[in-house]
């Protein structure tokens, strides 16, 4: 198998693995991966426009919109006006949405820490020095 083939597979199935071992809100459908996003950028950012959301996922506003939609009708977003603008819709998290992202978040860094713990110091410190790289290259 060329590396290139072993590199994806590999990445594909990490990806996979963290999902089923995150929150059952996340592994269990009730948000999806774009939504999931769209939380852990609001936890980062408390607020933000549509079109920032929309930048964060590399999709257009109204990709983001449904996204919002579905997010609003299970409590976990919440829409506002700015007060300079009414046109501009700014999303922010609920205390459930707040809740569900934090608990997501700190379940993904323990299974980190689990994980890393069985890396050497130097293995630790290439791994960390790859995935910038790759993160930059993105």
């Amino acid at each position: 198998m060329k590396d290139i083939e072993r590199i994806a597979g590999s990445i594909y199935q990490m990806q996979r693995k963290i999902r089923a071992k995150l929150s059952n809100e996340l592994s269990q459908g009730e948000i999806t991966i774009p939504q999931h996003h769209i939380l852990y950028c609001l936890l980062d950012k408390g607020e933000a426009t549509m079109s920032e959301v929309a930048d964060y996922l590399f999709v257009s506003p109204p990709a983001v919109t449904g996204l919002v939609d579905k997010l609003v009708k299970i409590n976990l977003v919440k829409r506002s006006f700015s007060s300079s603008d009414r046109r501009i819709i700014i999303i922010s998290l609920t205390k459930k949405g707040k809740a569900v992202i934090s608990k997501i978040k700190s379940q993904f860094e323990s299974l980190l820490l689990s994980i890393l713990k069985e890396f050497s110091p130097e293995e630790k410190k290439s791994f960390l020095e790859v995935t910038e790289k790759m993160e930059k290259l993105l």
